[in-house]
């Protein structure tokens, strides 16, 4: 057993296993060297293959976690995509429930009449107006909602508009100011199916048919990046419902998304939708 617990450590080396077999005969071997009163030597064999084998599975542990790390890293970035996109598919559900009582109508889209209602004084020209309405807030029911996991640095922001979430009121001149990471598409409209109506917030420039995705992997760092998502990753949602991680490649003139959502019509206007977007 002494001179397999050796041989063990030394493989330990290489693998894990046999370093843990190594660990074992090693005891076994001491113990029993012990008890013959010197009738049985290789003490010092058992010994060796002890911390040998000891060593080898500490190397091979510490090994084997420095190439696992990253793929964990990796796997909770993409978990917190996912998430994201579950978030705008629920902002995108809330605004189209918001539409039906509305005469399909997005809160962008409102009549005068509508609007007063719904904004009072308010002009409604940013995401936190339209999220502090209070019909999109009996939608939304909670600010949680609001934040990405992707976007850590507004997460604090985040807690306070939770514990402030029953004041929200756009119409009583208390909009959501900060703790958001989503915004809208001005042409986003439930009649155009193809249309995009929310995204995450760290796009480019200010239309969607001429921006890109920002990446906190950019540097100088874009003033829109969110720390969870590098160059070419973000989010969206269209009328349609789907929700979906977007890349450079959806973005643009030509974009895969972007694209379809220009050539939509129908609805209440006329020509190409609007690619400006609601910050």
């Amino acid at each position: 057993m002494a001179i397999a617990s050796l041989v063990c450590g030394i493989l330990a080396l290489c693998i894990a296993v046999p370093g843990l077999l190594g660990v074992i005969f090693g005891i076994l071997a001491i113990r029993q060297i012990n008890r013959s009163g010197g009738a049985i030597g290789g003490k010092g064999l058992a010994i060796g293959g002890l911390v040998t084998s000891a060593i080898g599975v500490l190397v091979v542990g510490l090994v084997g976690a420095s190439m696992l790390l990253p793929s964990l890293a990796r796997a909770k970035a993409k978990a917190n995509r996912i998430k994201c996109v579950n978030n705008l598919s629920y902002i995108g559900k809330a605004t189209l429930w918001f539409s039906e009582d509305n005469n399909n109508r997005a809160p962008w889209q409102l009549t005068p009449s509508q609007r007063s209602n719904h904004f009072g004084t308010q002009d409604g020209t940013t995401a936190g107006h339209i999220f502090g309405l209070s019909a999109m807030k009996s939608e939304l029911q909670t600010a949680k909602i609001l934040i990405s996991p992707c976007d850590a640095a507004r997460m604090a922001d985040n807690e306070i508009l939770q514990a402030e979430w029953a004041n929200i009121d756009t119409k009583g001149g208390n909009p959501v100011t900060g703790g958001t990471s989503y915004i809208f598409c001005q042409g986003g409209d439930f009649l155009r199916p193809e249309t995009i109506i929310a995204l995450t917030r760290n796009l480019s420039s200010n239309n969607v048919d001429a921006g890109s995705w920002s990446g906190a992997d950019e540097y100088p760092i874009p003033e829109n990046a969110m720390a969870g998502l590098n160059k070419s990753q973000g989010q969206l949602v269209r009328a349609d419902g789907s929700a979906m991680q977007s890349s450079d490649a959806d973005l643009g003139y030509m974009g895969r998304v972007v694209k379809g959502h220009i050539n939509a019509r129908g609805s209440f206007s006329k020509g190409p939708s609007s690619t400006d977007v609601i910050r």
